[in-house]
């Protein structure tokens, strides 16, 4: 065997090693390769997902992320980061149930494709109790657009097909909250239109009815909460007054659930009647 051939096969050993090697680190694309780590600081309601992008070049349009469920499928996932030279990154799920075993896998977009890893498992706490006494405050308020009185009140004067905005503020003086979520039943006759910010970061998708999971609240950072509803058309309402009365329900592991109020007064053409309605 002459030298030249064995070098070629030396050769051709390192380059297999060299790129088919990682794949224990997850699959390969384009060079690079992204590797799913144990997820650590693992609580009943949230865990930190670790993960690994290797690139073998500079690289400058690198998204990781994570997607996580109880099974395979996942379901969900944690936001885009940018990563520009690979190298570790960590994110938190929060929203998680008690008592779950969870599965997760780490995700790269490169320039040369989405890249996935390898999928892994984490087990949350036994126990859904509240470990903190803490104290959330929350107001909830409601303005009428329709109406051009752009004034936040508790109680809002408003006609059928009127266009409203709620708003619920939500902070904390002593501590953090974690695993904060806000629910909103509408009343009858009061339509979710979306419009959904927090904090004006207009980049929060879901239901209110379903209920928005914001994380944490850290202490003395208020955070507010708005969204958009209309009043249904006035075939849906007697004549005269209707109060419609709307409850907010707001949850977190350390101060447990709270609710907040507004109101809004229809007003129905010509008063014959009146009556009430509340969720």
């Amino acid at each position: 065997m002459t030298k030249i051939y064995k070098a070629s096969i030396l050769l051709l050993i390192c380059f297999t090693i060299f790129s088919f090697g990682t794949l224990v680190q997850g699959q390969i694309v384009g060079g690079a390769s992204v590797q799913t780590n144990s997820a650590t600081n693992i609580t009943n309601y949230q865990a930190t997902l670790n993960g690994y992008l290797g690139i073998p070049y500079l690289s400058y349009s690198n998204y990781v992320y994570f997607q996580w469920g109880t099974n395979s499928g996942y379901g969900n996932q944690t936001p885009q980061q940018y990563l520009n030279n690979g190298g570790s990154f960590s994110q938190i799920a929060t929203g998680l149930a008690y008592n779950t075993t969870y599965h997760f896998r780490a995700v790269a977009q490169t320039g040369s494709g989405t890249i996935y890893g390898q999928d892994m498992t984490f087990y949350t706490g036994q126990s859904n109790s509240y470990y903190g006494n803490g104290s959330l405050s929350a107001q909830k308020q409601v303005i009428n657009l329709t109406s051009g009185v752009l004034s936040w009140q508790s109680s809002v004067n408003a006609k059928p097909g009127d266009i409203l905005s709620f708003a619920i503020t939500l902070q904390n003086a002593n501590q953090d909250m974690h695993n904060v979520i806000i629910r909103d039943l509408l009343p009858a006759n009061l339509i979710y239109r979306g419009n959904l910010t927090i904090n004006t970061n207009t980049n929060y998708g879901g239901d209110i009815a379903s209920g928005v999971n914001i994380g944490t609240i850290y202490a003395n950072q208020p955070i507010v909460v708005a969204y958009q509803v209309q009043v249904a058309p006035a075939a849906n309402f007697v004549y005269g007054i209707t109060t419609l009365t709307n409850n907010a329900t707001i949850t977190s592991t350390e101060a447990g659930t709270q609710t907040a109020s507004a109101t809004v007064v229809v007003s129905n053409a010509l008063v014959y009647g009146a009556s009430t309605a509340s969720t």
